[in-house]
């Protein structure tokens, strides 16, 4: 059984410093966010506004808040991990992984077609209908990934998830993108906290390290892929057929 203290080994042993970082973090991810919605807010306060564009204005209203409480949610898993005594509680249900993941994808319709970047998920077809897991840590996986994923796809292209089965039951998800690439002198930091590959991009630093940690959880492990110019692939596998309990 993993314990939270051996999943915690990744968090910087400067208190101090990670707190401060990541506080900064979270109020410009937050200011950011909301700076957004109080924006497309005043647009649909306008009398000259068509249907059509409220209707998209509170698409992104949608999207904007669900960034929000993405962030949020990264922030509270983290904080949990950093308290070697707070237990993380699982929550198996099973789902229908094919239907599951559709809807995780249909919540980037706005962001697809702003950025002209597609979501195409393929499944094989020793996949089975029906897993059983904890669909709230592994809907985090995917939405961070795909939020990874978004930062560094060129307009135009695809972002593709493919889900297979494991000779041990397992499943691999792979999420790949078709940016430039991560620089070799940034993947040792990939899955650390508070640490953003690109200057300029938005976001925490705390998608990667999250999703590893939930990967773990699920029974599996989240590693980088292929990795060159034309591009960038994330493997994580889960148990299909979990019994999870909660960790201590």
């Amino acid at each position: 059984m993993l314990g939270i203290s051996t999943l915690s080994k990744a968090v910087p042993s400067n208190g101090i410093l990670s707190t401060h970082l990541f506080i900064g973090m979270l109020a410009h991810e937050m200011r950011s966010q909301i700076s957004g919605i109080c924006t497309v807010s005043k647009m649909l306060l306008s009398e000259n506004e068509s249907k059509e564009d409220r209707c998209f204005y509170l698409s992104h209203v949608n999207a904007l808040s669900m960034n929000v409480l993405h962030v949020l949610n990264n922030m509270m898993a983290t904080s949990r991990f950093y308290n070697d005594n707070v237990a993380i509680k699982m929550a198996p249900a099973r789902i229908n992984i094919r239907h599951w993941l559709k809807l995780q994808i249909r919540q980037y319709d706005l962001i697809s077609t702003l950025s002209s970047v597609k979501i195409k998920a393929h499944f094989r077809t020793t996949v089975p209908d029906y897993i059983t897991t904890d669909e709230i840590k592994l809907g985090q996986i995917v939405k961070n990934l795909i939020d990874n994923a978004f930062k560094f796809a060129p307009s135009g292209t695809c972002i593709s998830i493919s889900v297979s089965s494991l000779s041990d039951g397992r499943l691999l998800f792979q999420i790949t993108d078709h940016g430039k690439g991560i620089p070799a002198e940034k993947i040792h930091l990939l899955f650390q906290p508070f640490q953003s590959l690109e200057v300029g991009f938005s976001g925490t630093g705390l998608g990667l390290y999250v999703s590893k940690l939930y990967a773990t959880l699920l029974g599996g492990d989240l590693l980088l892929g292929k990795n060159d110019k034309r591009g960038t692939s994330f493997l994580f596998m889960i148990d299909s057929q979990s019994s999870i309990t909660t960790k201590q």
